[in-house]
């Protein structure tokens, strides 16, 4: 008889944790749910500062997005997807740019490459370089158990006006669509 319950007292103890999970997981906003569910460790952390050289002059810090969210865009000249995402950004700085920063920082090559790069697009949001992979490094920390960091490009992270990482992402964006998507599902201001 004991053999029998043993079993049949796993399955109701997976069912109630089953149920736990899926309860909890329906009491979370789409915002929280995203930083619930993310693969990357920045996300749900206060957003790495920085302070880079502009591919047009001066330096730019992440404190000066102050009270704004910020999408913060890595990529590099060797990247071709990376290019291939960069419409994407200018369409979202042109319909978003009063009320979301949008930064984007190139690692790699060199700056005169990147600007070739950013001319090439028109691209008017600022652009910053990372000589030394530090800053992107920082936000794509070593996860845990991994063997060594690995540095992906492109990737996005999301940064709201409290200065937390919301939303992390390696890969593309292909349209302004699925961007803008992701932007209203950790409640950017978009309309």
């Amino acid at each position: 008889m004991s053999k029998t319950l043993v079993p049949i007292g796993i399955a109701v103890l997976v069912l109630a944790i089953g149920i736990s999970q899926w309860t909890y997981m329906n009491t979370l906003t789409e915002k929280e749910r995203l930083i619930a569910t993310s693969r990357f460790p920045i996300v749900g952390y206060p957003a790495p500062a920085f302070s880079l050289p502009r591919l047009s002059g001066g330096r730019m810090s992440l404190a000066e997005a102050a009270g704004r969210p910020a999408v913060i865009n890595f990529w590099a000249t060797w990247c071709g997807l990376c290019e291939k995402e960069m419409p994407v950004f200018q369409a979202l700085e042109e319909r978003a740019g009063d009320r979301i920063a949008v930064l984007s920082i190139c690692s790699g090559s060199s700056q005169d490459a990147a600007r070739a790069v950013v001319a090439t697009g028109g691209y008017t949001f600022p652009v910053l370089y990372d000589a030394d992979r530090a800053i992107a490094r920082a936000y794509q920390p070593k996860e845990e158990g991994a063997a060594r960091q690995v540095t992906a490009f492109p990737f996005t992270a999301f940064v709201d006006v409290d200065g937390t990482v919301v939303y992390a992402r390696a890969g593309i964006f292909t349209s302004l669509d699925d961007l803008l998507g992701r932007l209203k599902a950790v409640e950017f201001p978009i309309d």
